[in-house]
Parts: structure tokens; sequence; C-alpha cells
């Protein structure tokens, strides 16, 4: 994000007119790059760094090769729109098994995706394992909610249990393990995740 966590909710205080829904999808429309609209702040999303864009793209295809019919994989561009918090949010990645629900007031956003993944950054980290993971866990239709490093090898899982309340603390993943998600028909493994892009103590392969 363009804006770091703290300094987000440092522009809602300051803010003296809100923008409504409809501003958001008008700017939207016209923007060449993707925005949130939460609390009122239409939030431009900067551009992830390298080892960023390159783990995203590794679940897109992990995720490619293990949904099964009817259940497909979504990049970066799928808005989300969270009606608990009328926000208009983006992720990583995701799954959505049948068809995508849409509100009836964005046509381009769904509600109902069975997993999001975010890649931690610098500036988002605050906010992906904080509001963006509770908007997304107010959904009915979301099971697990993934989150991954981008400067270690490690992936981090949130889970809705049985009784279809979330488990306070995630499954954590490192070197050697595998996570199995809902709707894949096999596990993944953290090396996947990161081979070529991080070596085992973390450091990046792309510089």
């Amino acid at each position: 994000m363009a804006l770091c966590y703290a300094d987000l909710v440092k522009a809602v205080l300051r803010l003296t007119r809100r923008a409504t829904y409809a501003d958001y999808l008008a700017a939207e429309q016209t923007s060449e790059s993707r925005h949130e609209f939460i609390d009122g702040v239409i939030v431009a999303m900067a551009g992830g760094s390298d080892e960023h864009n390159a783990i995203a793209s590794r679940f897109g295809t992990l995720f490619g090769v293990r949904v099964p019919r009817g259940c497909r994989s979504y990049t970066p561009d799928q808005r989300f729109w969270i009606e608990s918090t009328t926000r208009g949010r983006y992720s990583d990645g995701s799954i959505i098994c049948g068809k995508p629900a849409h509100p009836t007031h964005d046509g381009q956003a769904t509600t109902n995706p069975s997993v999001i993944v975010e890649v931690l950054s610098p500036t988002s980290e605050g906010d992906d394992e904080g509001d963006k993971r509770r908007d997304f866990q107010s959904l009915a239709s979301l099971e697990a909610y993934v989150i991954a490093a981008q400067d270690a090898r490690c992936v981090k899982v949130y889970r809705r249990t049985e009784r279809g309340t979330w488990r306070d603390e995630p499954d954590v993943y490192r070197d050697g393990d595998s996570f199995e998600l809902p709707g894949l028909t096999r596990a993944i493994a953290v090396d996947q995740v990161y081979d070529d892009i991080l070596d085992a103590t973390g450091r990046s392969l792309l510089r």
C-alpha cells in the first residue's frame, strides 16, 4: 500500500469529508492502479517488491494445479466487498468455489472466497495481520486465511473450526513442512512456495 497502516489510521482521523463507495468505484474505473476502500478513505496500493510479487504468483501457480473442478484460483486483481465493515478489499491471491457472488452495488467485487492469501510487506503487515484479516474472516464462506512472509520461508494459516469460529492462533509452517488448504486436492510444501525465490536463511535469490 502507498500508506503504511499507521499512516492510514491518522488519515482517517484527519478527514473532513469521507468518500462514498460510489466515489471509490468511480476512481477505480478510471485508475490504472488498484485501491482499497477503508472507512471512507480511498487507499492506493503500491506495487510489491520482486519477492512479494514472485511469492504471490507462486501461490497462484500452486493453486492452479490443485483446485478441483468448480473451484478456481483468482489473481490479486479480484476485489472483495466486506459487508460487516463496508470496505472494499484486495488480496494477493484467493480461491473461490462455485460461482462468484457479487453485491448488488458492485458487480466486480465478490463476497464468497474460501481461501485468501496475503504476502506480508513492511507497509501492510499491521493491516494484513489485523483489520484486514478480521475483515476477511467476517465472510461466511472463508475457511482459511494464509499469510506468507517475504523475508523468511514461513507460512501461517488461520483456520475456521468445524463449529464455525476462528482459531485465535495460526498454524505455522516452515521448511520441511507441508500444509493443506480447503478445496485443494493435495498439500503444498513450504519449499514449493519459496523455491528459487528465497534461500534457506530467507535471503533473496532475486538480487
